[in-house]
This record gives structure tokens, C-alpha cells and sequence, in this order.
């Protein structure tokens, strides 16, 4: 009787598990970076990875449990590369944070496109990863400049708000080539980020006044 293991490969290296998985990531989010989600067939990615159909479902059960696991790795690298220093005065810490983010935006294209375009038209599960990590990015940015990060807070609400309006900006900035306006982008997005918190602390401000 024969052994059973693994799917064997169709080509390419042998690589160890852990290589092989991010490998397959890699070239996942190339693919879904360029192409809407529906119109991405696992049998593709397979044969660009240089794998078996079975040997990425092996790792992967689902096509959608493959993109969930792409998402969530961008979001582990966008939040690794925009740590705050907190030696830094908040407003420098804001703006080493977009240097960093639209540096790790150049270098992974394709992937900032996976996580932030055809993850937009997903069904809950990848949605509550997207959510779950914006979560952490407003609350990230909340505690740098000294607000109230409580769900549903006016400065949270504004923070995110502005977290999709950043998104927006950076898939445009992407798709039409306006590299070499990067600080201009930069200045727009710490000025938009600067107007939201004031707004939120002006209807606070408001607001406490009427209770008063």
C-alpha cells in the first residue's frame, strides 16, 4: 500500500514549511493585489507558486481562508513597521508613521492593494480581520496623542474615519503613478488626520457643555 503524505509539487524548489508558506502568501498577494477577488482562481496561484492544487490546500483550506491569511500578514507587517517611538513629540511620531507606512506601501504594492481593495468586498470573516487591525491602528494613534481610545469616542470615531480616508489616498497614489508628490501626500494626511481630531474635540467640547 502506498504511503500517504503530502502533495507532491508540480515544480519548483523544495522548501521547508514555514518557507513555503510564506512563499505561498507572497505570490497570493501579488495575484489578488491585481486581480478583483472573484476572478482569482487557486489553480493560478498554485501554478505560479510552482506547487499542486493540493499541496496549497494543505495549507490553506479554503481559498477564502488563503486571503484571510494574506490580509492578516500585510496588517502584521504594516503594524510592525509603523511602531511609534515613543521618544518622539506625537506630532513627529505621525509623521515617521506615514514615512513608514508609504515606505512599506512601495515596497509591497501588491499586497497593500490585496488587503485594502478586494478585501473591501469580502464577506465577515476577512472583514473582521480588516476591522480587527484598524482597530489597533486608531488605538495605536490615539495613545500616541494622548486621546481617549473607547469605541465609539468621538476621537476614535474620527481616527477611523480617517484611517479609510488615508486607504483612499494611498490606493490613488498607487494607481496613478504620483510617486514623486509623497509629501505632498503626507502633508494632506497629517492636515486631514489634524482637522478630524480638532472636530472631534470641538463636538466634545460641545457636549459637555450642553450637560453642563
Amino acid at each position: 500500500m502506498p504511503k500517504m503524505g503530502l502533495p507532491k509539487e508540480t515544480v519548483g524548489p523544495r522548501l521547508e514549511p514555514d518557507a513555503r508558506r510564506a512563499h505561498l502568501l507572497a505570490v497570493g498577494a501579488s495575484v489578488f493585489g491585481s486581480k478583483a477577488y472573484d476572478e482569482v482562481q487557486i489553480d493560478q496561484i498554485a501554478q505560479q507558486a510552482g506547487v499542486s492544487r493540493g499541496l496549497l490546500y494543505h495549507y490553506f483550506p479554503s481559498k477564502r481562508a488563503f486571503f484571510a491569511a494574506i490580509v492578516q500578514g500585510g496588517y502584521d507587517e504594516i503594524l510592525k513597521a509603523t511602531r511609534p517611538d515613543p521618544k518622539l513629540s506625537p506630532a513627529d511620531q505621525l509623521q515617521a508613521g506615514l514615512e513608514a507606512y508609504l515606505d512599506y506601501v512601495q515596497s509591497h504594492p501588491h499586497m497593500y492593494r490585496a488587503i485594502f481593495r478586494s478585501a473591501a468586498s469580502l464577506e465577515q470573516t476577512v472583514q473582521e480581520v480588516v476591522n480587527r487591525n484598524l482597530d489597533l491602528q486608531a488605538r495605536r494613534i490615539l495613545k500616541s496623542f494622548g486621546g481617549s481610545s473607547t469605541p465609539h469616542s468621538l476621537p476614535y470615531l474620527a481616527v477611523r474615519a480617517w484611517l479609510a480616508f488615508l486607504i483612499q489616498a494611498v490606493l490613488d497614489w498607487l494607481d496613478h503613478g504620483a510617486r514623486g508628490k509623497r509629501q505632498h501626500l503626507i502633508d494632506i494626511c497629517v492636515g486631514a488626520l489634524r482637522g478630524a481630531t480638532v472636530a472631534a474635540q470641538q463636538s466634545a467640547n460641545l457636549k459637555n457643555a450642553d450637560l453642563g
